[in-house]
């Protein structure tokens, strides 16, 4: 059987076999073993050396798929999980977490590092840079990710910031409804030339979603394509993102392709032990709803946002935006 596969068109499945998943949970338990924590410096400062020991060929199939520039996520299967050892799904993510539950983190990072560095904000999460995607108790029909009962809808992961994550990685520990991560591209091409020029010009505002501190993030005017319409870079939030005051072009542009994105969704289930890096420049992301059940086995994913130039990412800190830098 082939590694690699193409799922729903522009999702690039890397399938482990019973010995690559072996040799990469042995990795992560070795690095467990040697470093406090997955996101702690001295790790980060070794996990890109790390992760070439991870199995050669899932290793090529990962840089294939970074190559790949209209793909929209790069899915890795078969990583070894147990839920036996999970213990509860966390109440917040500020509780504390099983041996099992960091061991995941460990295997996040190191197939992370295969695409870029790791980066976090100081507004989201006490600043962590690996954080938890799970249901919190009064949260329910909020706009943050952990709601359960109301849609989160589609964005760019951190809209707001030019300095955003090129990958948001997605790490699913339970799933037991099999709740869909939602999914979808913008077409430039199929939109009308005048609607292409202005998305491609700073005529549009996107604020930080309330998962953000927002007394110390500000909004930012920016473009919502920018590079060549066969190969666009998106940039924007379906309840974030806006037209300049007064701009009826822009709002008439910005409403054109929200509608191609809305009718352009798909779903994407993800199942314990799938790991998903979502090509932050090529699609939008959201989750369907779901009832939480507070019962220690709910939806529970580890995220991490990656980018691919740290040089920009620095530039971006010297700047005044609050990232984190791992």
């Amino acid at each position: 059987m082939l590694p690699e596969m193409l799922v729903n068109a522009r999702v690039r499945e890397i399938a482990l076999n019973r010995e690559e998943a072996k040799l990469a949970r042995a990795l992560a338990g070795n690095c467990a073993d040697e470093y406090v924590a997955a996101d702690s410096p001295e790790f980060l400062a070794e996990v890109n050396v790390i992760a070439q020991e991870l199995p050669l060929a899932p290793r090529r199939a990962v840089n294939r798929a970074r190559l790949d520039e209209a793909k929209h996520a790069v899915l890795i299967t078969g990583n070894m999980l147990r839920d036996d050892l999970l213990n509860d799904t966390p109440a917040h993510w500020r509780d504390p977490q099983s041996e099992e539950a960091r061991l995941s983190g460990f295997t996040l990072m190191l197939w992370a590092a295969l695409l870029g560095d790791p980066i976090g904000w100081t507004t989201q999460q006490d600043g962590r840079i690996l954080t938890d995607v799970l249901p919190v108790a009064g949260h329910e029909q909020t706009d943050v990710s952990s709601s359960s009962r109301k849609e989160l809808t589609w964005h760019t992961e951190d809209a707001f910031s030019p300095y955003r994550a090129d990958y948001v990685g997605l790490y699913c520990l339970r799933n037991p409804d099999l709740t869909p991560t939602t999914l979808a591209a913008a077409d430039p091409l199929a939109l009308p030339g005048w609607a292409r020029e202005t998305l491609a010009q700073p005529r549009f505002l996107t604020r930080a979603d309330d998962a953000h501190d927002q007394d110390t993030t500000r909004p930012e005017t920016g473009a919502v394509l920018t590079g060549p319409p066969e190969a666009a870079v998106l940039r924007i939030d379906r309840d974030c993102t806006v037209a300049a005051p007064g701009d009826e072009d822009a709002r008439a542009a910005l409403e054109l392709i929200f509608g191609q994105l809305d009718a352009g969704l798909y779903d994407f289930a993800l199942a314990p032990g799938d790991l998903i890096f979502l090509d932050n420049r090529n699609v939008v992301h959201g989750r369907r709803p779901f009832r939480a059940r507070y019962d220690g086995r709910d939806r529970w994913l580890r995220r991490i946002n990656v980018t691919a130039d740290l040089r920009r990412t620095r530039a971006g800190r010297r700047s005044g935006d609050d990232r984190r830098i791992g």
